[in-house]
């Protein structure tokens, strides 16, 4: 699952894992909601799809954004635990939460965080396959995910199931999910359906 993040104040985004097959979507609903990409940003290395990020990195002139352990060699901005990445009015704060791969990272904003592929619904990142580690996807998932405001919204990149309202990563309840409002992100999941920028 792909993420468009929008500031509608600033137009300014950026895109969450991107996938190869979706470059003319993405490109699209940024156009269509007036965005302008600072950052491509890979939550981790993907082993179930093909990352855009370098392919957009080079169209667009903009930044790829991994965790520091990432051996991929398009990175522009290397980022560890605690660093915020600036976009607008935007701020996302880097957890670095190794587990499923030593360089996955999640993104928190005030009122919600991407999980990647740490936190699925009804799962959590697989930990068989190179980079995996369960005793450190243990440790990000308690002392990291679950350390958030427990009304924090959790959206992941990954499915098992069909897929209905988000849950906080704390208390497990569903949320409702919304599109901006005044000084809020803007949203568009470009998965299977979409949430649509509002208009500014």
């Amino acid at each position: 699952m792909s993420y468009l993040i929008g500031c509608a104040e600033t137009c300014s985004a950026v895109l969450v894992d991107p996938e190869l097959s979706q470059i003319d979507r993405y490109l699209a609903l940024a156009a269509r909601a007036g965005l302008r990409l600072h950052y491509l940003i890979d939550t981790h290395t993907h082993a179930d799809h093909f990352s855009a990020a370098r392919e957009l990195s080079e169209r667009l002139g903009v930044p790829t954004v991994m965790h520091r352990a990432s051996s991929a060699p398009y990175v522009g901005v290397r980022v560890d635990d605690g660093e915020t990445l600036i976009a607008g009015k935007l701020r996302l704060r880097v957890l670095h939460t190794p587990g499923h791969t030593d360089d996955s990272i999640c993104l928190a904003l005030p009122d919600r965080v991407l999980t990647g592929d740490t936190l699925l619904r009804l799962a959590t990142g697989r930990t068989d396959l190179p980079g995996g580690d369960p005793e450190a996807l243990h440790d990000s998932l308690f002392e990291k995910l679950l350390r958030l405001d427990g009304r924090c919204r959790s959206f992941r990149a990954t499915t098992t199931r069909a897929r209905r309202s988000p849950r906080s990563p704390r208390s497990g309840r569903r949320t409702r999910a919304s599109s901006g409002g005044s000084g809020r992100p803007s949203w568009s999941r470009c998965g299977r359906s979409a949430w649509r920028c509002p208009s500014t």
